[in-house]
């Protein structure tokens, strides 16, 4: 899955600190020439993670082969530091909250699903 954000339609950067807040206490290997993170949640979940930091900012990062759990309760918790949304394949795209609506792209406004939760990300994630 994507995470990016959207200001009046367009991609925009998202803040390095939110990412670095967020995922960092839970980076058991990094491999920066791959722009890759791996990160574990204390119950044993895990996640792939691909961003690159520079500047400060990230353009976008991607997660695969996450686990469900608080891999997810951490993922929500970040776009909502962020400003991001959480674009799944196949599925509406996840704001944190309803305020980022009018600045997704008009193609995504509509289905979206605000999430404030893992668990909330799981629903959708499982319907779709």
């Amino acid at each position: 899955m994507v995470v990016q954000r959207f200001e009046q339609g367009e991609a925009a950067p998202m803040e390095g600190k939110a990412f670095l807040a967020v995922f960092e206490p839970h980076v058991d290997l990094r491999e920066p020439q791959y722009r890759y993170w791996h990160i574990s949640a204390d119950e044993g979940g895990t996640a792939d993670v691909y961003a690159a930091l520079a500047g400060g900012t990230l353009d976008s990062l991607m997660i695969s082969r996450f686990s469900a759990g608080s891999i997810l309760d951490t993922l929500v918790r970040y776009i909502g530091l962020a400003d991001a949304v959480v674009l799944p394949p196949g599925c509406p795209t996840l704001p944190a909250h309803e305020g980022q609506r009018q600045h997704l792209p008009e193609e995504l406004r509509a289905d979206a699903v605000v999430v404030t939760a893992g668990a909330d990300a799981e629903r959708v994630l499982r319907s779709c």
